[in-house]
């Protein structure tokens, strides 16, 4: 590995690293923001629903924006929207003035993460999703460290605004290392480019697993940034913990997805990608409806760990096939399979707060693992496709 790839790759982790951070930030606060700002449940939800609403579109256009403006450009726009939605959120108490916030991040964080996701796919190896599972490992590391502070930052008393104003500096660092990281242009857009040299020629199958690969996404997103989202206020609200101990939840829960993720990367698990989708799919559902059953906190904790670990490779894995499968139409594919996490993201956390609102908490928890359930139908039937597969190497 030459050092242009190396620090073209170390450019890819660190960006999710931040991305990460950003996006669980909002849920390890979420207690201390709905009582600091005495918000209701449905309030939090369409702070949710807009930031996701945002994202879906940013999602859904930046399949066609990268081939034309690259992926350093969009990058860069994406970041410094993400710094602008991080240092202006909880500045006031008015919800608009945050919703606009929420809706700025969530442009921001669309544009990130498909930019990201192309700028992986374009460089990894045939046969092989490791660096999709390591830049995502990044995710999981920002997730797992934001989290913590916020659980630091609750139990020496300072004001949780600075958790986002701290994270809007670091979207600052990150504009300015992509404005110099070489690797992103021209190669990138001159790929970019010549998947419109190549028409669409998309086969009745392909299309058939494309369609469940969106599906499989738009109910793990939906279902994993929402159980990430609620996790700490669940813990609060259904076992009277501290906000502290809510806040450490998130994090625990991203730990056994950083931990999934990495093995994987470091090689365990080879094979074939539809039969490890499948198995870690299976323990991650059923653990997480075991984790509601628990009376204890702590008992509950272990579980949603475990049910973290069991989800953990079904976003970069599904991402890599698609990327496998769809090799002249990465750009679009990638956008499209974002899109419809975007969606879930959107729509599933919004119904939650409803649900929560009328009945409890542990309702809309129960609402999150019937979206698990659902998952695997669309896992196990993507699996049955008759498509050739590369298998782990």
């Amino acid at each position: 590995m030459n050092q242009a790839t190396s620090s073209y790759k170390c450019y890819l982790v660190c960006v999710f690293v931040a991305f990460g951070a950003i996006g669980t930030t909002a849920g390890a606060t979420l207690p201390m923001v709905i009582r600091s700002f005495e918000w209701s449940y449905l309030a939090a939800g369409w702070l949710f629903a807009t930031s996701a609403a945002c994202y879906l579109a940013a999602s859904w256009a930046s399949g066609g924006w990268i081939p034309k403006l690259g992926l350093r450009r969009m990058l860069v726009v994406g970041l410094c929207l993400q710094g602008l939605g991080m240092g202006a959120f909880g500045r006031f108490s008015d919800l608009s003035w945050n919703l606009i916030c929420f809706g700025i991040l969530g442009l921001g964080q669309g544009m990130v993460e498909v930019s990201t996701n192309v700028g992986v796919v374009e460089v990894e190896c045939d046969g092989q999703s490791r660096l999709m599972n390591m830049v995502h490992s990044g995710f999981t590391v920002g997730a797992i460290l934001a989290p913590f502070v916020v659980g630091w930052i609750a139990a020496t008393g300072m004001p949780w605004q600075q958790i986002y104003l701290a994270l809007a500096y670091v979207a600052c660092i990150m504009v300015i290392w992509t404005v110099f990281q070489p690797g992103l242009s021209p190669a990138q857009r001159d790929a970019a480019r010549r998947e419109d040299d190549h028409p669409s020629t998309m086969r009745r199958n392909e299309k058939s697993l494309l369609i469940l690969l969106c599906w499989t996404i738009f109910l793990y997103v939906g279902a994993e940034i929402g159980v990430s989202n609620w996790l700490a206020e669940y813990f609060v609200q259904h076992h009277q913990a501290s906000t502290t101990f809510g806040a450490n939840a998130v994090a625990v829960f991203w730990l056994g997805i950083f931990l999934g993720r990495l093995l994987l990367g470091l090689g365990w698990g080879k094979g074939d990608a539809h039969a490890l989708l499948k198995g870690f799919s299976v323990v991650g559902s059923i653990f997480l409806m075991l984790a509601l059953l628990a009376s204890s906190a702590w008992v509950a904790l272990c579980l949603f760990w475990v049910s973290g670990l069991g989800f953990s490779i079904v976003y970069p894995c599904v991402m890599s096939l698609a990327g496998h499968v769809f090799p002249h139409d990465q750009s679009r594919v990638v956008a499209w399979i974002s899109a419809s996490g975007g969606l879930g993201v959107w729509l599933f956390p919004l119904l939650m707060s409803m649900i929560s609102q009328h009945w409890d908490i542990q309702a809309g928890f129960w609402f999150y693992t019937s979206l698990s359930f659902l998952m695997l139908v669309a896992v196990f039937a993507a699996g049955r496709l008759p498509i050739q597969v590369p298998e782990e190497s």
